[in-house]
């Protein structure tokens, strides 16, 4: 085993430090002159990670600005580095949004340092789908998806992430399609920012 690959499998136990000790994962915020940075190493920041790390199932309601979306895409994508035969979908409402999701991921991937990237390398064009990062080596995937149950459906998902669940209209549909297309290993993630009455409330109180 190389040292680079000796340093890494050190770095993947503790998935929260790998995030935000190192500074290796870097988002972008077009409202701020430095442009690209480091995910913060704040108080909740690392607690969010923590629960990821920890709960299968996660509910959580979100506040616009606060980087929870960054926060989870950096989760995913340090599973699907440090572990192998992962099947990651990410869902949104749209097409596009679920392509905005993973041109994050794809900054964040490229912006990792170089030994990582040589170590775990991403299919590169033309093989390349925008819509998905692929880890060959790894034998690991993130897919984005728009909403709907069948792709959840007709897959085992090691992880399945639905952002904004309050907004997407077949949102019922895909977290009933989740509990068997996860099984008893598989995790679930589901957030959205806060409107009264909507799906994620019932999800918090446990009365969908």
């Amino acid at each position: 085993m190389s040292d680079a690959e000796i340093y890494f499998t050190e770095l993947s136990e503790d998935l929260p430090s790998f995030i935000l000790d190192t500074g290796f994962f870097k988002t972008k915020d077009e409202h701020r002159s430095d442009g690209e940075f480091s995910l913060p190493d704040l108080p909740y920041c690392r607690i969010v990670l923590e629960t990821l790390c920890k709960e299968r199932l996660v509910v959580m309601p979100k506040s616009r600005q606060v980087l929870c979306t960054w926060l989870v895409g950096s989760y995913l994508l340090a599973r699907a580095l440090t572990k192998r035969n992962q099947l990651i979908i990410m869902q949104t409402k749209r097409e596009e949004d679920a392509l905005s999701f993973m041109g994050r991921l794809y900054f964040m991937y490229d912006h990792l340092p170089g030994w990582i990237r040589q170590i775990r390398p991403r299919q590169m064009p033309p093989k390349e789908n925008k819509y998905k990062i692929e880890l060959p080596q790894q034998h690991s995937k993130i897919w984005g998806i728009p909403s709907g149950a069948d792709i959840i459906r007709s897959n085992t998902v090691s992880i399945f992430f639905s952002d904004e669940v309050n907004f997407q209209p077949e949102a019922k549909q895909s977290l009933r399609a989740a509990g068997p297309s996860l099984g008893s290993h598989g995790q679930g993630i589901w957030i959205s920012s806060a409107n009264l009455g909507g799906l994620m409330e019932q999800l918090v109180a446990g009365k969908w």
